[in-house]
């Protein structure tokens, strides 16, 4: 199939993060995809694909994993199909809106016109208390805290002075190494990071390589087809999560057994001590608070160090905020938190490699009830994927979208 200005690869975003994500593209695919280019944005039912509703999902998880996504907005969702546009993914009817209006009314209306709904397959994954999964009551006390444990922990002077040793340590590993996988060193640095702080667990015990390799492992299930056959990574991963589960119910144990709460002072001391949780739901939000702090850090990371060197001019402004922050300190004297909230440029910076790097580029709801928007009708029980990117590519909310300028957020 001629897939025109699919093929290119000069455009924003970094191929060179990708990862086992993509998906193949079949020949049911394929026929699907022409018969796209032929017709326009109405997606007949079901009933009447039949077996091309296989072939539909794969054209989909392809495009969007293997086109650079500001040609995936331009192409499909604007110019070909329109902004917002039905079709049948992930086994339901699916509404996918590209229309920065509508996924604001989306996002906005949690638990009121809709709410999370992730295919049934990564339930095994996630566990059934996890937050990408739980709604209503227990989703908001689960989330409170995690935001509580985050919002004290930014500003703690031991948790910033840990990240300083860490980042210091890893750079330091770096020394006569003629090649460096950035991508893969950070994901190992920022699981470290979270696993000390979520169950004091230093990056040099031995439990630390075993959480990190189950963890390798449940990232790549993931991401995969999920299919229940021994061997794969869909397999592999619910494995995975039953023994990183295992883990922490035996840390959950031993801190009981010793008495450790409020010795440690860390993420579980802090649901041993304060929440009336069962061990299951601690041991899913603890897992909730890794996969976070793991996946989407890290990538960021890594697309600020891919953007740096394309850009001089903003590497530049960055490096002369730090030296200005830096002289204002001894020789020697770590930065604190009002250091860091001086960085207004490197918060830009962030922003910016954010919405250039997509690291989420939609997510999975359900109508609740019958919704009437903008001429738009999405049926109750309805899934809709709100694509995060096509609003960061939109030129009549960014202009230039196509240009990474950290200055457009002062």
């Amino acid at each position: 199939a001629d897939l025109g200005e699919f093929g290119r690869t000069d455009c924003l975003r970094p191929h060179g993060l990708r990862d086992e994500r993509s998906s193949p593209v079949t020949l049911d695919s394929i026929y699907f995809y022409k018969y796209l280019q032929e017709r326009s944005l109405q997606i007949y039912p079901v009933e009447v694909w039949g077996g091309l509703c296989l072939g539909r999902l794969l054209v989909f998880l392809s495009l969007t994993a293997q086109t650079p996504w500001e040609v995936f907005c331009k192409n499909i969702a604007q110019e070909r199909y329109g902004r917002v546009f039905k079709s049948h993914l992930f086994g339901s009817p699916t509404i996918v809106s590209c229309d920065h209006e509508l996924n604001m009314v989306v996002l906005q209306n949690e638990e009121k016109l809709f709410k999370v709904s992730y295919p049934k397959a990564m339930h095994g994954i996630l566990g059934k208390f996890s937050l990408l999964i739980v709604s209503g009551d227990v989703h908001k006390k689960l989330r409170n805290i995690g935001v509580s444990f985050i919002t004290s922990s930014k500003s703690n002077p031991e948790f910033l002075d840990c990240v300083e040793k860490m980042t210091i340590s890893m750079m330091n590993s770096w020394k006569n190494c003629k090649e460096i996988g950035f991508y893969k060193e950070v994901k190992k640095f920022t699981l470290n990071l979270m696993v000390k702080h979520l169950l004091s667990i230093e990056p040099e015990e031995p439990l630390a390589f075993k959480i990190l390799e189950d963890f390798l492992t449940y990232m790549k299930g993931f991401v995969s087809l999920p299919v229940y056959l021994p061997g794969t990574p869909y397999a592999s991963a619910v494995k995975a999560r039953a023994r990183l589960s295992a883990t922490v119910r035996e840390i959950i144990k031993e801190r009981r057994k010793e008495q450790l709460g409020l010795v440690k002072g860390d993420f579980l001391d802090a649901i041993l001590s304060k929440e009336n949780l069962s061990d299951e739901k601690t041991v899913s939000i603890v897992l909730d608070m890794l996969l976070a702090g793991y996946e989407t850090t890290a990538t960021l990371m890594a697309l600020i160090v891919y953007f740096l060197p394309l850009y001089p001019n903003v590497l530049e402004h960055l490096k002369q905020e730090h030296n200005a922050i830096r002289k204002n300190k001894e020789n020697g004297e770590s930065l604190n938190w009002e250091d860091y909230q001086k960085m207004e440029f490197t918060c830009n910076v962030i922003y910016e490699s954010l919405r250039c790097g997509n690291v989420v580029k939609f997510v999975h709801r359900v109508a609740l009830q019958d919704v009437k928007f903008k001429g738009y009708f999405i049926p109750s029980g309805w899934k809709i994927l709100p694509v995060l990117t096509a609003v960061h590519f939109d030129p009549s909310l960014h202009e230039n979208p196509m240009e990474f300028n950290p200055w457009r957020w002062t």
